[in-house]
């Protein structure tokens, strides 16, 4: 077994991510006072690095828990857990989308949009043939084109999200110190909460254990742990 099937198998069974630590639902929005901060992106187009930039440079938004996935709120209001009305829109979390993107139209919910229009909205460019790539390589055991199976998918998410002011980050940027740099000071300033005194930035993509170590200790320990990385699986693309 390879080091990063043994790591996503670890995860998967001993200490998943889905846990009140780490992400609401299960755990539960609480009430912080300042903006929340949105990372809308389509799938695989590096969500959780940025989550993880943000949680490491700014640690006023390292609350327990640490993130809330607004699609799965969405999902799950309907099993009556309405956690989107937890979501105050200065909750001053780290909200994470891929929405439209596999939420049903049935799903909508008229609080959605201003919740998002009160927050910093923070999207990711990534270029369509890697999100693709990526795409593919994820869902695994299927022969059809990527492009016809997740295409629709990549415009859907740019045809809601257009019309929303925010900040548009390159893909390649989470990678940039600079530019890193840069969006952390003007989230700062923007929120009035203080940046750490030394930039962390993402582990490189050579650093298995570095990355192993530290999802294992943020699914334990959540906010309290050293560097937070809430990468869902290892090194898949």
């Amino acid at each position: 077994m390879r080091a990063s099937d043994f790591s996503n198998f670890i995860g998967k069974t001993i200490l998943p991510f889905t846990n009140p630590r780490v992400v609401a639902p299960p755990g539960t929005p609480g009430h912080h006072g300042r903006p929340n901060l949105i990372v809308a992106t389509p799938m695989r187009s590096g969500t959780h690095i940025l989550i993880d930039l943000v949680l490491n440079n700014l640690p006023a938004y390292r609350t327990r828990p640490l993130y809330v996935d607004l699609d799965q709120c969405l999902k799950q209001a309907r099993s009556g857990r309405d956690l989107l009305g937890a979501v105050a829109p200065d909750a001053g979390h780290v909200l994470k989308t891929h929405y439209p993107v596999g939420v049903s139209a049935a799903l909508a919910d008229p609080r959605f949009g201003p919740l998002i229009r009160q927050g910093i909205v923070l999207a990711i460019h990534r270029p369509r043939a890697d999100i693709l790539k990526s795409l593919d390589r994820w869902v695994g055991d299927t022969t059809a084109d990527p492009e016809t199976r997740f295409g629709g998918q990549i415009d859907a998410f740019w045809a809601f999200w257009d019309g929303v002011p925010r900040i548009d980050l390159d893909f390649s940027d989470l990678f940039d110190v600079a530019q890193m740099r840069s969006l952390i000071g003007r989230i700062s300033r923007e929120t009035g909460v203080p940046a750490a005194a030394a930039f962390v930035p993402p582990p490189g993509r050579n650093a298995a254990r570095r990355i192993q170590i530290d999802k294992a200790a943020t699914r334990l320990f959540g906010r309290h742990a050293p560097r937070i990385n809430t990468t869902i699986h290892t090194l898949k693309g």
